[in-house]
């Protein structure tokens, strides 16, 4: 799939609706080796270079290490108040110029402390620490970490250890490689499953050890380059990796998940982050066509029943993000699966869609949602069925006699 992802976007983008602007000008020209720009909803690609090119992440590489804790705590094996305290591997790591952020001490932690810290300060020995409270050790956890890259989707993904360093540093054989597009799935299963993961990474500070740290992320409210909406996400810097950031932004009812790999610096990262988000806020919109539950009148055809039409309930919201000079040009198609008499009341009878060209991450579609019946449909009395037989009985004989023939006489011929 490498390269494909890239020139098939790219031929979209002159030819096709999928990044609709009134021009190639209008599309912001971002400065890293690879990015992309994904509906947080829908899982949607609104706009995307080399997002399928396997990079070094650096520290993006905690989000499923961190995506795996909560796992743990959801599922009651760990707890947010459970205290631990780091082995001598940690320590050392701990101990190495440049790469600690706390650094962990000889001392004890709660879960909490370390999960925060490790979004917040991006901190590697606190990542260490928890893979070895989940798996007895860094090497086996990794194992656990490919494991659940592969059942969410993410092919191009390749984890190595557990804190992003490369392979120097970290103590372990390997380079972690990603893809922006992973990455980005990742941070959309990672918010849809535990969406309280935002109240973590959209905190600017916290207090451990008695000392306050800051969060590497400057976009957020009161940095550098605050950007209003901004939820955080993840921050990831190594010699191999370049300066990488992977963000998570909400304006009105339109939440966009941005991926930048392989820029120049610590302040491009976050002014390519801005072009995206920018862009992207500007150019598109969220549509909800109908709500969950929503009854929608009259467009059920049922054969055999006393009228026609009838209403249909669904069972979740329909929802997708489209260019905002096309939002007309989306309409809803429905497929039926039982068009005849009788239905019972809340029986499944189809499904409606919106049309849509666009790309989407691996496991979403073009969004749809379930129809059941609103109400019983009887079949309608013989009477009135053997009515309807006669009609139309009728009617066809009528159109024989009335249709027009044509009759070749004797010497007649075609020229």
């Amino acid at each position: 799939m490498k390269r494909f992802f890239t020139l098939f976007l790219s031929a979209l983008l002159l030819t096709t609706s999928l990044f609709p602007v009134t021009s190639y000008a209008d599309t912001p020209a971002i400065k890293a080796e690879s990015y992309i720009m994904v509906d947080a909803v829908t899982g949607k690609v609104l706009l995307a270079e080399e997002a399928d090119l396997s990079l070094p992440p650096a520290s993006m590489t905690k989000l499923m290490t961190l995506y795996l804790v909560r796992q743990q705590i959801e599922q009651k094996k760990l707890s947010w108040s459970q205290t631990v305290k780091p082995s001598a591997r940690v320590l050392k790591l701990a101990e190495t110029e440049g790469i600690a952020r706390l650094p962990v001490k000889k001392t004890s932690y709660t879960i909490r402390e370390l999960y925060d810290a490790a979004f917040i300060k991006s901190a590697n020995d606190a990542a260490v620490l928890l893979a070895e409270v989940v798996s007895g050790t860094e090497k086996k956890f990794v194992e656990q970490m490919n494991a659940t890259a592969r059942s969410l989707g993410m092919k191009d993904t390749e984890y190595a250890n557990a804190s992003g360093l490369d392979a120097v540093d970290a103590t372990l054989p390997g380079a972690n490689l990603m893809t922006a597009m992973d990455i980005a799935l990742l941070i959309i299963r990672y918010i849809q499953a535990y969406p309280d993961v935002l109240d973590v990474t959209k905190r600017s500070t916290m207090i451990i050890n008695g000392t306050k740290i800051e969060n590497s992320n400057k976009m957020l409210a009161r940095q550098p380059y605050a950007y209003t909406g901004m939820r955080g996400m993840k921050t990831g810097t190594t010699d191999l990796a370049g300066y990488c950031f992977a963000s998570v932004a909400t304006r009105g009812n339109l939440t966009l998940v941005s991926v930048v790999m392989r820029t120049t610096s610590d302040k491009a990262r976050f002014t390519e982050t801005k072009k995206l988000l920018d862009y992207g806020f500007s150019s598109f919109e969220p549509l909800t066509y109908y709500g969950k539950g929503e009854s929608i009148k009259r467009v059920l055809p049922i054969k055999g029943a006393e009228r026609l039409n009838h209403d249909v309930v669904t069972e979740t919201s329909l929802y997708v993000t489209v260019s905002k000079k096309q939002a007309g040009q989306h309409p809803p198609v429905f497929h039926f699966s039982k068009t005849d008499a009788p239905v019972k009341q809340g029986e499944a009878i189809g499904t409606v869609q919106v049309e849509d060209a666009g790309l989407y991450l691996p496991g979403f579609t073009v969004p749809q949602t379930v129809l059941y019946s609103a109400e019983k449909i009887e079949l309608a009395s013989f009477q009135t069925r053997l009515f309807r037989a006669i009609s139309a009985w009728s009617e066809k004989i009528s159109q024989a006699i009335h249709k027009p023939t044509l009759v070749n006489l004797k010497g007649d011929s075609v020229k």
